[in-house]
C-alpha cells in the first residue's frame, strides 16, 4: 500500500478531524431532514464533535432515520468511539440493509478496533458479498468503496493474524506517559537522552501542524511538555526528533524549509546546555527530492536509518541506510533491502545502541493493524527476518517509534490503542528478554593534564577480553561511546609528551540514570613524581588501584575483571616492572593492619600470576598497614585498597 493511501485511510479511519466547538453550529430544529443537513456541512468543514451533536439530535427527532444512523456511526468510528459506532451501524442495518456497502466495512473495522476478529470478518465478509448487488449509496459512496477495496486484502490477513496471536506472552501491558506528555492530538516518536532525563516528542496539532515538544524527568514522571521556540519549530512542519546518545544534539525532518530539497528533509539541531545553538540541513548526498524523515543514529554517529518514499523504493515508505564519510558528510542512503523494505509503509527505524538490533514500523509485514513493531538483527552481513513484537505491545491500532534506553529493557513508542487520552498515545514497558538488544553502557569521558587540567584532544584505546574500541576526544578533552556493560575495561592513551597512560576500569550496566563517566589525567613526560613506598631516584609510575570490603581481602568481581584485562597489558609489554603495596584504615590495631594489607597485596599478585604474569616481574609486594602510611592520607573505603604501581 503506497504512503499516500496510507495517509488517506488513516485520515479517514484513525486520526481525529479537526475538531470545531463553537455552541451556534448546533441547530435545535424539528425537521430530520433539515437537521441531517446541517449534520453533513458540519462534516464537511470536519467538525465532527458538533456533527455527532447533530445526528445525535436528528436520530431522536426520527428514530427510524437509516442514513443518520449510518453518518452518526461514522463520525463516532473516526472518534474513537467504537461501542457507539457499532450501535449506530446495526440500527441502520437494521432499518435498511440495502443503504450503504461502505458502512458494513465501517463496522467491521470498528469490531476490528475492539480486537474482535470473528465479527469484524463477519462484516468484511458482507462487505465483499455485496460488490455487485443494488443498494442505494452505490453513487454516492464510491470514492469510499475504492479506499475500502483495497484495505479489504489487508484487513483480512490482520484478522487471520489476530484469530491466531499468541496472547499467553506475560509481560505488564504498555505504560501510558499520561497528562504531561499525552494530549486529544496525536503524540509520536519518543526520544530519550542518556541521562534518562530529558524527552523529545512530536505532537500533531489538529491534523495540521508537527511541532518537536520537550519535557523533563519529575522522579517517576515527566513534567509538561513544551514546544521548542522558533529557533527550531515553524509554521511548516517539523517533527520526528531522534537525540544523538550524548544528548549534544539531535536530529529532526523539516519541511518546506527555504533550503529543503525535497518534501522533508533531515536537520541536525546543535545544543548547548538546554539550548539550540545552531539548525542545519545535513550535508552530502542523504536527502533526496523525495519525503525523507524519521532519522534514527548509531551511538557511534556513523550511520543513519531514516524513512523515505524516494523512487528506487519498493512500495510506499522505505528504510534506507546513510554512512557517515570521513569529511564529515553524508553519503548516498541505501535501500535496506527486500528482508526489511516491502510494498506497504516500512516508518520510523530505531538503530540500538549495539548497532545491529533495528525496530521499525510496518504495514506490509503480517501483522495485527494500520502497523505492528517488528524488529531485526544484523548477523553475518545480513538483516535477519523482521520479528513482530507481539501481543500485548502491538494492537489493532497503530504503532510507531520504538525507542530502547541504554540498559536494553526500558522502552518507549507511541499507539493508537484503546483507552488513550485520543489518538497516538505515548506508552512505556520493559522490553521481554527475547525482543531486547545487546545491552550497552554510554561511556563518557574526559582527558586531561594531571598538572594543570587542561584538556587534551587525543585517540583512546579501548579494550575488553574480546573487542577493541577506539576513542577521539574533542578540544574539550571530551570522547563519548557505546560499549558492552558488565565488563573490565582497559584504557590506553599514547600521546606525545606524556607518559604512556594505562587504567583498568570495570563498567557496570547501565541504569538509564548516569552515564559512566571516566577521567583520564596524563602526566607530563617533564613531570617527576616521587613514589612514596619506594627509596632512591625519582622515577616515572603509573598507579592503579583496587579496593576490598571492610575487613576482607577477598577480591572482588570489579577487581577480577580490573586485573584481568592489566595482565594483558603485562603480558604483552613484558618491559614493565610491577610493585604491588596494599593498605588498610585504620580501624585496628597496628599489627593487624600490616597483615591485612600484606594478604591484600598477596591476593593481587596471586590473581596476577593466574593470568600469566610471573612473579619475576613484581618487583616488591608489600603490605604497608594503616593508610597513615599510605600516599595523599586517604581514609575510609578509599583507605582498603591495594595500589599497583607500574615503571618502565
Amino acid at each position: 500500500m503506497n504512503k499516500f493511501l496510507t495517509y488517506l485511510i488513516i485520515f479517514l479511519l484513525s486520526h481525529h478531524w479537526s475538531f470545531g466547538q463553537d455552541s451556534n453550529d448546533f441547530r435545535d430544529t424539528n425537521n430530520a431532514k433539515e437537521s441531517l443537513r446541517i449534520a453533513e456541512r458540519l462534516m464537511n468543514k470536519g467538525k465532527i464533535e458538533a456533527a455527532i451533536k447533530q445526528l445525535e439530535h436528528t436520530v431522536k427527532i426520527k428514530k427510524n432515520f437509516a442514513v443518520a444512523h449510518r453518518l452518526l456511526g461514522k463520525t463516532y468510528l473516526e472518534t474513537g468511539q467504537f461501542k457507539k459506532a457499532i450501535k449506530a451501524y446495526e440500527q441502520s442495518f437494521e432499518i435498511d440493509d440495502k443503504l450503504s456497502r461502505a458502512a458494513l466495512f465501517e463496522c467491521g473495522e470498528a469490531y476490528f478496533k475492539l480486537n474482535d476478529p470473528e465479527l469484524a470478518m463477519y462484516f468484511f465478509t458482507r462487505y465483499e458479498k455485496m460488490k455487485d448487488n443494488n443498494y442505494t449509496n452505490v453513487k454516492k459512496e464510491s470514492g469510499l468503496e475504492i479506499t475500502y477495496d483495497l484495505m479489504l486484502e489487508e484487513r483480512k490477513m490482520n484478522c487471520d493474524y489476530v484469530f491466531n496471536l499468541d496472547t499467553t506472552l506475560i509481560i505488564d501491558e504498555p505504560y501510558n506517559l499520561g497528562k504531561n506528555i499525552n494530549s486529544k492530538y496525536d503524540e509520536y516518536l519518543p526520544t530519550i537522552t542518556s541521562d534518562g532525563k530529558k524527552l523529545v516528542f512530536t505532537r500533531k496539532l489538529k491534523d495540521v501542524n508537527e511541532d518537536i515538544y520537550l519535557s523533563y524527568r519529575d522522579g517517576d514522571d515527566w513534567k509538561k511538555g513544551k514546544a521548542y521556540g522558533n529557533s527550531l519549530n515553524t509554521d511548516e512542519n517539523e517533527g520526528m526528533a531522534r537525540f544523538e546518545m550524548h544528548g549534544k544534539a539531535f536530529y529532526f525532518s523539516g519541511c518546506m524549509r527555504e533550503d529543503t530539497e525535497g518534501g522533508c528533509d533531515i536537520y541536525k539541531a546543535t545544543l548547548k546546555d538546554e539550548e539550540i545553538i545552531e539548525v542545519s540541513r545535513l550535508e552530502g548526498n542523504l536527502n533526496s527530492h523525495e519525503w525523507d524523515s524519521q532519522p534514527s543514529v548509531s551511538c557511534d554517529g556513523t550511520m543513519m536509518f531514516f524513512s523515505s518514499t524516494r523512487k528506487d523504493g519498493m512500495g510506499g515508505g522505505d528504510i534506507y541506510l546513510s554512512s557517515l564519510m570521513p569529511n564529515g558528510d553524508w553519503g548516498h542512503a541505501v535501500n535496506l533491502g527486500a528482508m526489511i523494505n516491502t510494498k506497504g509503509d516500512e516508518e520510523a527505524p530505531f538503530i540500538a545502541n549495539d548497532g545491529k538490533t533495528l525496530y521499525f514500523t510496518s504495514t506490509g509485514h503480517l501483522g495485527q493493524g494500520d502497523g505492528d513493531l517488528f524488529v531485526s538483527r544484523f548477523e553475518n552481513g545480513i538483516w535477519s527476518k523482521p520479528e513482530n513484537l507481539g501481543y500485548p505491545i502491538n494492537s489493532t491500532g497503530k504503532e510507531i517509534g520504538m525507542y530502547v534506553q541504554g540498559n536494553g529493557k526500558t522502552a518507549f513508542f507511541a499507539s493508537e490503542r484503546r483507552n488513550g487520552t485520543g489518538g497516538l498515545d505515548i506508552y512505556t514497558f520493559e522490553l521481554p528478554e527475547e525482543l531486547r538488544p545487546i545491552p550497552m553502557v554510554h561511556l563518557e569521558g574526559y582527558v586531561t593534564n594531571a598538572e594543570t587540567d587542561e584538556r587534551i584532544a587525543t585517540t583512546i584505546n579501548i579494550s575488553n577480553s574480546k573487542e577493541k574500541f577506539i576513542a577521539q576526544s574533542d578540544e574539550t578533552g571530551w570522547f563519548f561511546l557505546c560499549v558492552p556493560g558488565n565488563k573490565g575495561y582497559s584504557f590506553q592513551i599514547n600521546e606525545n609528551g606524556y607518559d604512556y597512560f594505562i587504567d583498568a576500569q570495570f563498567l557496570d550496566a547501565q541504569d538509564n540514570t548516569s552515564n559512566n563517566i571516566v577521567k583520564l589525567p596524563l602526566i607530563p613526560k617533564n613531570n617527576v613524581k616521587t613514589v612514596a613506598v619506594r627509596k632512591g631516584s625519582p622515577v616515572r609510575e603509573k598507579r592503579v588501584q583496587f579496593f576490598f570490603e571492610f575487613d576482607s581481602f577477598s577480591l572482588t568481581k570489579k577487581a577480577e575483571l580490573e586485573l584481568k584485562e592489566l595482565s594483558k597489558l603485562l603480558n604483552r609489554e613484558k618491559d614493565w616492572k610491577v610493585e604491588v603495596v596494599g593498605y588498610a584504615d585504620n580501624s585496628g590495631s597496628a599489627d593487624y593492619n600490616k597483615k591485612l594489607s600484606e594478604k591484600r597485596a598477596k591476593a593481587i599478585v596471586s590473581l596476577l600470576s593466574e593470568y600469566g604474569v610471573t612473579i619475576d616481574t613484581v618487583v616488591k609486594t608489600e603490605g604497608l598497614g594503616s593508610i597513615a602510611s599510605a600516599p595523599n592520607n586517604d581514609t575510609s573505603s578509599q583507605s582498603r585498597r591495594v595500589d599497583v604501581v607500574l615503571r618502565k
